[in-house]
């Protein structure tokens, strides 16, 4: 484009014709410069124009501002700004963050193998993985980190002591921890740590085999691929189901690998479309299937993104299962890493992905969503018909909508409030001390005198919460102070609050079946593992309940894929 400006001036200079002819040049070199000139050489100068208004703005703030500034937050700022309003999943990966990224694609990372969150002034072990360093170093759930070393973490956040607890295998350290009234120092080995992608897998009925893959690492086929064999040696296998509830996703590779399992060689899974055409593919599965035939069930609900939605929707659009559940959550963008200087990436959405009918799952709005994040309600009118291969209509535009939708579990706002307050997890935590490991496995139930001794424990402990009806109470409250009705109501409205007030005494007991049962799968994962608490949950799990009647009925399967 310079190039083609200075041209034009030196012809006008150079030139020697009458002024007619230099005007008629004029138009004529005008014509050839909008044709030269490409909608996206516009944006390239459109872009250079903004950097460099940026970049002496950047420069003017760092030099003048009235305060010390800190260039480098300054720019984190402004780049996650800069890409917040473009979509939710394009981000800036510093190269700090860039080994929890590995991890989050790999399921590996260097560390002791425990879950934290923050409690107070310190950070709290929540979790520990079976047979991890934490683990063989004697950590437990519950105990308080107090230092690292010698070194105090009072007042680190759980990110920070996250950090300093990761660290090349092979390294050591000593981690001072609270246990009750105790304090201990413990020596830990950090190791390669590898989550697995399938946590559990077992029989839930006779000759039906349930499978949970709580995530797409490079190892997820492979591990179903392992599991469906163990299932095999056990017993003749009927029928499976695949759980992906609250799977978020992971490698697209591996969401067509997964479905090769159970599809034919030479499928097409997947396509992918975007700005760039190079980059458009479709993908398809390259190996023989482990089983075309075995009937088949996919789990989903809010949380199943990404990869959870691309398997769970070849599944459905081919006809080769049957899903259950809820909507899934409506991510059907596809982002690909960029490596920038100084070690850092962007994560940048670069195309999206269409199922083998055609459809694309991303939600037509990101900003529209509930509070859990789901997609909200989307008009039929906004969605467009597609059909499976034997006909059955679908939808594109928010999420994978299952053949048989199910409740989701939800919690009372008492047990809500026992969980976010950690008064379930505290009682668990002084229980399990004075349990022997050997009596508690998944099959553990709390006994009524355990119950017992949980209400009392629970009698003098504080609990604030407020019920949906205390929301709506107040906002009527609030309404009729606007409007000047509240005084002729007064009365009323104060007594219905007492009311309510007083009926939260019951809630405990009145909730103590939903209670006792999210007493009983933490208690249980203590000494389990998760691959205990997933086993527990599955004994009052409706999902799996409503999977099992339609795998244990050919003729309702089959009825099902037709309709």
């Amino acid at each position: 484009m310079l190039h083609l400006k200075n041209w034009h001036k030196n012809y006008l200079i150079n030139s020697n014709e009458s002024i007619s002819m230099k005007k008629l040049s004029v138009v004529k070199i005008a014509l050839i410069s909008l044709i030269f000139i490409s909608a996206s050489s516009l944006n390239y100068f459109e872009i250079h124009k903004q950097l460099d208004i940026f970049s002496h703005i950047f420069k003017e703030i760092n030099l003048y501002y009235v305060d010390e500034t800190e260039p480098s937050k300054l720019m984190d700022k402004a780049i996650n700004s800069m890409l917040s309003s473009l979509d939710p999943y394009t981000s800036y990966i510093k190269e700090s963050e860039i080994e929890n990224f590995r991890m989050q694609t790999t399921g590996q990372y260097g560390g002791i193998g425990a879950s934290i969150r923050k409690r107070d002034d310190y950070v709290m072990v929540v979790s520990v993985y079976k047979d991890a360093p934490a683990d063989k170093a004697g950590v437990r759930a519950g105990d308080l980190l107090l230092a690292i070393d010698g070194k105090s973490l009072k007042g680190f956040s759980d990110s920070e002591v996250s950090a300093l607890l990761k660290g090349s295998p092979g390294t050591s350290f000593t981690l001072k921890v609270q246990r009750g009234q105790n304090t201990l120092d413990l020596k830990i080995v950090r190791e390669e740590i590898q989550i697995k992608s399938v946590p559990y897998c077992g029989y839930v009925a006779p000759g039906i085999g349930y499978i949970n893959l709580s995530n797409f690492t490079d190892k997820a086929s492979k591990e179903i691929k392992d599991a469906i064999a163990d299932l095999q040696k056990n017993a003749d296998l009927k029928g499976i189901i695949l759980d992906l509830r609250g799977n978020p996703g992971g490698l697209l590779s591996e969401a067509v690998n997964v479905s090769n399992i159970f599809i034919p060689k030479g499928q097409e899974i997947v396509s992918t479309r975007g700005k760039i055409k190079e980059w458009e593919r479709s993908y398809r599965t390259l190996d023989n299937p482990v089983n075309t035939t075995i009937p088949l069930v996919v789990l989903i609900n809010r949380g199943s993104a990404s990869a959870s939605e691309i398997v769970s929707g070849a599944i459905q659009d081919l006809d080769r299962g049957v899903v259950i559940g809820q909507r899934s959550f409506g991510k059907g963008l596809v982002q690909q890493t960029r490596k920038l200087s100084y070690g850092a990436q962007l994560k940048v959405t670069v195309s999206k992905y269409y199922t083998p009918s055609g459809r694309c799952i991303q939600a037509i709005n990101y900003s529209q969503r509930n509070e859990d994040g789901s997609v909200s309600s989307i008009p039929d009118s906004l969605r467009r018909s597609f059909t499976t291969r034997s006909g059955r209509v679908v939808y594109d535009g928010g999420g994978i909508d299952p053949d048989i939708v199910t409740e989701p579990r939800k919690f009372s706002p008492v047990l809500t409030a026992l969980i976010q307050n950690n008064l379930l997890f505290d009682w668990v935590t002084e229980y399990i001390a004075d349990k022997s490991s050997s009596s508690i496995d998944a099959k553990f139930n709390l006994s009524d005198a355990d119950w017992r001794t949980f209400l009392s424990w629970i009698k003098d402990k504080e609990l604030n919460y407020q019920t949906r009806t205390e929301k709506l109470l107040q906002e009527i409250m609030e309404t009729t102070k606007d409007e000047q009705y509240y005084s002729e109501i007064e009365n009323e409205l104060k007594k219905l609050k007492k009311r309510f007030q007083r009926s939260k005494e019951d809630d405990i007991e009145n909730n103590k079946e939903e209670i006792k049962r999210y007493l009983e799968e933490e208690i249980v994962s203590r000494v389990a593992y998760q691959e205990g608490r997933i086993q527990k949950s599955l004994t009052a799990d409706k999902d799996v309940s409503e999977a099992i009647k339609v795998l244990s009925d050919s003729e309702l399967y089959q009825k099902i894929l037709r309709n």
